[in-house]
């Protein structure tokens, strides 16, 4: 190493300081370390081979302890081995870049010379070119490491930088650029090695030495100039990596066993077609073919021939090579990763609209993110971040019965020019009905109002409560919540449905929100939004309705024991978990000196008697729970059991509750005391059930038995308001408190 140090490559200057003495020390691995690596160079270890050298795999003790490396033996028994290590260790040592393999040590005693590099765990890329598992785009990220690592060592003068990052060392030629001298890491990252060939980028004349070397195991890879003229020049490597490039799209080597004459070897193959016209299709590796994308596949194809061409002042630099190369990975990782992004539609879509054909599914997809018109700008159409699809129709389109109380006006943020401004919101009636072209069939949608109030209101992440009324298919349907979005417009589920014909036809009359929640001021109606739902959505709003027909209640593995009073006990075998029933009439809490009910006796209530609620605006529920009729350190839950009368009022809406001891809590629940429509259902999932008693049941309250203790006692008073009128016709049996 240290004649390295004073002699250059063959003899040539490369006008450049060694590194430091010291650093050649900090590389320095004694032999012996090297031989008990490779158990004495067995032929075991042997992982390559050139002319003048072979290659071993070993663990060897490095800095960061005992490392995998590859050991590379030059033969010192001809002046051209002992030649090459001098200008490879050099070369290593000046030309530093992570596409060029990295030394890891040396050794230069006995008369032996070696040098050792990290090894590259996925081995040389030949091994891989008939690999399915290496993709399309693996293959486009190798080829442009490739001509990252050689632009390097050009030093290609296309970028400025180039002169930085080098500081004055020379451009020099690789000289045996192939699939075998490419190492592929861990992270499939391709690394440039055996720079033992390493020339000064002028011409290199042919000497038998080079001849013998080309000989040995790098035909198919030679340029022809060489071949023709006995030159060598800096694009003579541009012409072996357009060989590579071949090999790597073909999965094949460039010369291949039995291959007898040179014109049938993959570089001369391509072209000749490539020029002729002919399609290289069935050049392409099979294991890859579905996988590229057309343009990504012209643009390398072009790339390649042009690194093969005959003249060599026609062959692109490295700099030329990586733009085209990135333009093809560019082309194939927007097929990959954006075009799955699209919806199916998505080219009758935009036959709808105005928008200038774009060539990159990326920027489609964009722009479909972004939003545009469709159908003369009354149809906007947005797509989701999950792939959701969302049109609104603009409220232009819609009829208005009442054309007094109608403004047109412009709203800025808003998607359409004008949009409705409703004088009166409790007295809307709108009807919406149209066609819906633009659905996709087979998918599940779920239809909005967008809307917001005029006057400022203070916008809030929670639904709000505006109790929307209007008819669908001749029934009068009430939506209660609508949920805050961008720039205070809000949105209010209608409903939902499965489109199954290429035209549906959607229709509704909007009759107005709660003037007694709401006000009665103006409100503006922006449109009506089409939105795909995926199916986990949809499952849900079918588990919530599924669960309503359930009963939890465990009446086989009961024993009932009446203590004298309202209060019944019972043990849930299967758990050994205790169950506590209070009677109507023990919880009910009446602040008033009007009494609040009236009993109902009652032969299938498991008490005595039963409370129907006279009109109100709110009642409650009070009581202490006994420590000693639960069981310790449990989470329980309590259940109205209840019926509706006929002449029921006020409780088809949700019902606000809250724990009053609770007075840090600020949370309200919502229950409801009838099944609510199923886009109502992802408010709250206290609804109620049936029991197989014939009574149904609602969660109210939970609560933990050791947590929440105060005085050997649970205390409990849940409070219970309507939004608006009262509420009458609420028959209660009791209140059942079991364990989680």
């Amino acid at each position: 190493m240290e004649e390295a140090a004073h002699r250059s490559p063959g003899g040539e200057n490369y006008e450049v300081n060694s590194k430091s003495h010291d650093l050649q020390e900090r590389l320095r691995i004694s032999l012996e370390d090297i031989k008990l690596g490779t158990e004495n160079f067995s032929d075991a270890k042997i992982i390559g081979e050139g002319r003048y050298w072979k290659q071993y795999k070993g663990d060897i003790p490095l800095a960061n302890g005992l490392t995998t490396v590859v050991v590379k033996r030059f033969d010192t028994a001809c002046d051209e081995g002992s030649h090459q290590f001098i200008v490879e260790s050099e070369a290593l040592l000046k030309y530093e870049h992570e596409n060029i393999i990295r030394l890891a040590g040396y050794c230069d005693e006995v008369n032996e010379k070696i040098i050792v590099y990290e090894h590259a765990s996925n081995g040389t890329l030949s091994e891989h070119l008939k690999d399915t598992s290496l993709t399309w785009l693996k293959r486009l990220k190798i080829c442009i490491d490739i001509a990252t690592g050689l632009r390097f060592l050009h030093i290609d003068d296309t970028f400025n930088e180039e002169k930085v990052i080098h500081g004055n060392i020379k451009s020099v030629i690789h000289g045996n650029i192939k699939t075998g001298s490419i190492l592929i890491d861990g992270k499939w990252k391709a690394i440039i090695t055996n720079l033992e060939l390493l020339k000064q980028a002028r011409a290199v004349k042919k000497t038998s030495q080079l001849d013998e070397i080309y000989a040995y195991d790098s035909f198919g890879y030679i340029d022809p100039v060489y071949n023709e003229y006995g030159i060598m020049f800096r694009e003579s490597d541009i012409y072996s990596l357009g060989v590579v490039f071949m090999e790597i799209l073909c999965g094949r080597l460039a010369w291949e066993e039995g291959c007898k004459d040179p014109s049938e070897c993959l570089g001369p193959l391509a072209k000749r077609r490539y020029e002729e016209g002919g399609d290289l299709d069935e050049l392409v590796f099979e294991g890859i073919k579905k996988q590229i994308h057309k343009k990504s596949l012209t643009t390398f194809i072009d790339t390649a021939t042009w690194c093969l061409s005959d003249r060599r002042d026609l062959r692109p630099s490295a700099f030329l090579v990586i733009k085209d190369l990135k333009e093809a990975l560019e082309y194939q990782e927007d097929y990959e990763t954006w075009e799955p992004k699209l919806p199916r539609d998505y080219k009758k879509i935009l036959r709808f609209s105005e928008i200038p054909k774009m060539k990159k599914f990326k920027d489609i997809y964009d722009t479909l993110c972004k939003g545009f018109h469709l159908r003369d700008r009354e149809v906007y159409f947005s797509l989701g971040s999950k792939g959701e699809k969302t049109y609104m129709v603009s409220p232009a389109l819609f009829s208005y019965k009442n054309r007094r109380v109608l403004k047109w006006r412009h709203v800025p943020k808003s998607r359409f020019q004008k949009v409705a401004k409703m004088l009166n919101l409790s007295d809307l009636n709108i009807h919406v009905n149209m066609r819906t072209p633009f659905l996709s069939s087979g998918a599940n949608y779920a239809v909005h109002l967008i809307f917001k109030f005029c006057d400022p209101r203070m916008s809030s992440k929670k639904p709000s409560y505006v109790k929307l009324t209007y008819k669908m298919g001749g029934e009068i349907f009430h939506a209660y919540f609508a949920i805050w979005r961008d720039e205070d417009w809000m949105k209010i589920e209608l409903c939902h449905f499965l489109k199954h014909k290429e035209y549906t036809n959607f229709e509704v009359l909007l009759e107005g929100f709660s003037q007694n929640y709401c006000g009665s001021g103006a409100i503006y109606v922006e449109g009506i939004e089409f939105h795909t739902i995926d199916n986990v959505r949809h499952e849900e709003f079918e588990k919530l309705i599924d669960v309503q027909k359930d009963s939890p209640t465990d009446r086989d593995n009961r024993s009932e024991n009446d203590d004298g009073g309202g209060k019944l006990f019972s043990l849930n075998e299967e758990r050994e978990k205790k169950h506590f029933k209070l009677s109507a009439v023990d919880i009910l809490y009446d602040s008033s000196k009007v009494k609040p009910f009236h009993l109902i006796p009652s032969a299938e209530s498991r008490f005595q008697d039963g409370i129907e609620l006279l009109p109100q605006q709110v009642f409650g529920f009070k009581c202490k729970i006994d420590s000693q009729m639960l069981s310790p350190d449990t989470n329980y839950m309590c259940y109205l059991v209840f019926k509706l009368s006929e002449k029921c009022h006020g409780l088809h809406c949700p019902v606000r509750v809250r724990n009053v001891l609770q007075w840090k809590n600020k949370e309200i629940e919502l229950v409801y005391f009838r099944p609510p429509s199923a886009w109502d259902l992802l408010v709250t999932n206290r609804v109620p059930k049936m029991r197989e008693d014939g009574w149904m049941e609602v969660m109210v309250w939970k609560f933990n038995s050791t947590s929440e203790l105060r005085n050997d006692g649970i205390p409990m008073h849940l409070k219970f308001i309507t939004y608006e009128g009262t509420m009458s016709g609420l028959i209660v049996s009791g209140l059942e408190i079991r364990p989680m």
